[in-house]
């Protein structure tokens, strides 16, 4: 009985796949993670309220209205027709969802109750306004 005997195969880890697996999860993370820190740092400034709460670890919906009255969603500026488009889509997704309406404390109350108003539109109820805790600030 002959016995070849060749040469053994070398074990090798090829690194290639591993490369493309790292590159793969880097842009699943990349696609995945939610820029919602951008809605909070906006340029707006927010009133103060003695007793602020905390608002909830769910996805929030922010609306932000600026001193010229200009509203954004998502950090668009949207007209008030296109504002209840986008809440009553929101509203149709989740029942329970949350709005969070941040209005600048330079600005007249009209673009504040327009947002107000469009949430009630939507049929939306959880909608909370934004404020700074008053012993934050120092006063």
């Amino acid at each position: 009985m002959r016995l070849d005997r060749d040469e053994p195969e070398s074990a090798e880890v090829g690194i290639t796949p591993l490369i493309d697996i790292m590159f793969l999860l880097l842009i699943f993370f990349l696609t995945v993670t939610t820029f919602a820190q951008e809605e909070r740092e906006m340029d707006l400034n927010l009133p103060e309220a003695r007793n602020a709460t905390e608002a909830g670890a769910g996805h929030v919906l922010i609306i932000n209205v600026a001193q010229d009255g200009t509203t954004t969603v998502d950090g668009r500026p949207v007209t008030p027709e296109a504002l209840v488009q986008k809440l009553k889509a929101a509203a149709a997704a989740k029942k329970d969802q949350e709005v969070l309406i941040r209005g600048d404390a330079r600005t007249t109350f009209g673009p504040v109750a327009r947002a107000l108003d469009a949430c009630r539109g939507a049929a939306l109820r959880n909608v909370a306004f934004a404020a700074i805790a008053a012993e934050a600030t120092g006063k």
